[in-house]
């Protein structure tokens, strides 16, 4: 794992994020805690949402200590969900309790993902195939769509917009399941979104084969030189947060196998 001394020389010293309510839907996977390490030294406000407790537990006693650049220490905010069985309810009762806390969000990260069934299309165990798609798409939609008015929120009283991050996946020709067609999916529904309007910045950034639990499960023989640490994408996530102009892009990352 890396340390905070690794992650700081990825990502840049200073930064418009002090004080920002960031929400990271899956902290608890690789992606989304690479991201919340790098941003509790930033200063931001951190939601953290996990479906592993002891995980979130775990990673909420890692930076609670940790000060931004005011010198203050802003420790995260953990919840424990599981979206695989949510309902429409759930998601609005998660915006309500930020609303209440803090009046509005001003970034929300996808990072969230789950594999789903290894198997041809052609013998796709249905309840699989829909619980994947859900999971990978349905429920990150969801979500957005219930804090959108808190994300809107973040841009009033002169305060920048309100952003959407979304990690995707380029996925795979073939043997992906419901896990390739949710991402591609996913990425539709990112230019849709984008081109309604720009009261809230979506953007997205596919990092390539990573370092995760979830890449070791989806591709068990891939050599370990044919992908990269999780630590390697902040460059361009940063780059995607911080730049005000930056709406609808796409980046997908390439790796040099080793």
């Amino acid at each position: 794992m890396s340390t905070m001394s690794d992650l700081t020389q990825r990502v840049p010293t200073e930064s418009k994020l002090t004080d920002r309510v960031i929400v990271i839907n899956g902290a608890t996977g690789t992606l989304g805690g690479a991201m919340a390490r790098a941003l509790q030294p930033q200063g931001a406000q951190l939601v953290l949402f996990g479906r592993k407790s002891d995980v979130l537990n775990r990673l909420a006693d890692d930076l609670s200590p940790i000060t931004g650049p005011d010198g203050m220490a802003r420790p995260p905010l953990i919840q424990p969900v599981d979206f695989s069985g949510a309902k429409i309810e759930d998601y609005q009762t998660l915006a309500d309790a930020l609303s209440a806390s803090f009046g509005r969000v001003d970034i929300l990260i996808h990072a969230m993902g789950q594999g789903g069934q290894l198997s041809p299309l052609a013998h796709a165990d249905l309840l699989k195939f829909q619980e994947s798609l859900h999971v990978n798409f349905t429920a990150p939609f969801a979500l957005s769509r219930a804090l959108w008015p808190l994300l809107e929120a973040a841009g009033q009283h002169g305060r920048a917009k309100g952003q959407m991050l979304f990690f995707i996946d380029r996925g795979t020709p073939a043997f992906g399941n419901a896990y390739g067609p949710a991402h591609a999916a996913l990425t539709r529904l990112i230019e849709q979104w984008t081109n309604e309007g720009d009261t809230v910045r979506i953007n997205a950034l596919d990092p390539g084969p990573t370092h995760s639990g979830l890449r070791q499960y989806r591709f068990p023989g891939e050599s370990p030189g044919e992908r990269a640490q999780a630590e390697d994408m902040l460059p361009e996530a940063f780059s995607l947060l911080l730049d005000e102009s930056a709406h609808g892009r796409i980046i997908r990352r390439q790796i040099e196998a080793s």
